[in-house]
């Protein structure tokens, strides 16, 4: 069908009831559409007095009443395999033709809901379902009950708008004395983390004070156990040095007597064996190789003991010294590293190095001990040979 443009368009203003001047939804599916759209095509065909009976327009005016969409009274829409049957109960004034008002009605209904369809099958069906009349404004018992019931409805409306305020001055009462409640918990929370606060302070820096008169008083303990370590060395170091003095003393003394023995001997034997002539001087040579043979084997144990003497000597103090020295290093890692894991290593290093120290000055004194034996067990077997002699 196609559209005239120089037909000439009829608008009538048509009075809506409540239920079609609100709104719809914005959800509102397209079967709500069409019945919105049916209801106002079919309340502006002349002849229409208004649509759905006296029960529907009741209960559409106590659903209006508590807030609720009234929808379209008096039109009902369903889809039926892909087609919209729309059904629309009116009723008709007097003295309208009653067949000319409903087919008109299905008529625009038909081409109104169609344009929203897309092209989709319509049919409508129209019910009339009274005819009002002249004497039909005058009050009835329906319309006097109707209005009863509005009344009761406003009455309701009130009464829970009253009891929806005062159940919001509650909750609004007891939020705020929650609110109170809270803020004052919350402060009492704070005011504890404070004071929990500022106790674990005072326990750090105490535990931190606790472990610095701890670090040194550790210190000092090391650096007096490296000055007895020290001193103890020296000590050991200047005994070994007279030990060897001693020795050295002792050995050329005894080779100083060897020398005088054998050449007293000499002489006693020359003395005496002359008389014996060439026996006397045979014995006497064989005396004089026997004295310089025994001064030469003297002056090299001498010798020998001197310098077992001096090499422990000199042992000795290098193991006093090393002593020192890793005492000094025990002491400067200690001060460099911090925990008991570090001073447990630094005293660990001093004992093994005093340790060492004492094992050497030990070495020491039994060389200079085994070489004076030595001595005193070679100049007992000269002197036995000579008095044999």
């Amino acid at each position: 069908m196609q559209h005239d443009p120089n037909a000439r368009t009829q608008i009538t203003e048509v009075d809506l009831p409540s239920g079609l001047t609100t709104p719809l939804p914005e959800d509102a599916g397209p079967l709500a559409v069409a019945a919105r759209t049916a209801a106002e095509t079919a309340l502006g065909v002349p002849g229409v007095h208004h649509l759905g009976g006296l029960v529907a327009r009741a209960a559409d005016r106590v659903r209006s009443q508590l807030g609720r969409s009234a929808g379209a009274p008096g039109v009902q829409v369903d889809e039926v395999d892909g087609t919209l049957d729309v059904t629309v109960s009116l009723v008709v004034t007097y003295p309208q033709p009653v067949r000319e008002v409903a087919e008109e009605v299905r008529r625009q209904v038909t081409a109104a809901v169609s344009q929203l369809g897309a092209g989709q099958p319509t049919t409508v069906d129209v019910r009339v379902l009274d005819v009002h009349g002249p004497f039909d404004d005058e009050p009835t018992a329906i319309d006097k009950a109707k209005d009863a019931v509005g009344d009761a409805v406003d009455r309701t409306k009130d009464a829970v708008g009253d009891a929806v305020d005062r159940t919001k001055d509650a909750v609004g009462d007891a939020v705020d004395r929650t609110k109170d409640a809270v803020a004052g918990a919350a402060e009492n929370v704070r005011e504890g983390a404070a004071e929990v606060a500022e106790r674990a302070k005072d326990v750090a820096q105490d535990a931190a004070d606790a472990t610095r008169e701890a670090a040194v008083k550790a210190k000092d303990a090391a650096g007096d156990v490296a000055d007895r370590a020290r001193d103890a060395a020296a000590d050991a170091g200047d005994r070994i040095a007279d030990a060897a003095d001693t020795a050295r003393e002792r050995t050329a003394d005894a080779v100083d007597a060897a020398r005088s023995t054998a050449s007293d001997a000499a002489e006693r034997a020359a003395e005496k064996s002359s008389e014996a002539g060439d026996a006397a001087k045979d014995a006497v040579r064989a005396a004089k190789d026997a004295a310089v043979s025994a001064s030469e084997e003297v002056r090299d144990r001498a010798s020998g003991a001197a310098a077992a003497a001096t090499d422990a000597a000199a042992d000795a103090g290098a193991a006093a010294s090393d002593a020192a020295d890793s005492a000094a290093d025990a002491v400067r890692g200690r001060d460099a590293g911090d925990g008991d894991a570090a001073g447990a290593s630094t005293d660990e290093r001093v004992a093994d190095a005093l340790d060492d120290a004492a094992d050497r000055i030990e070495h020491a004194a039994d060389v200079v001990r085994d070489e004076a034996d030595t001595r005193r067990d070679h100049d007992a077997d000269t002197g036995g040979a000579e008095a044999g002699r």
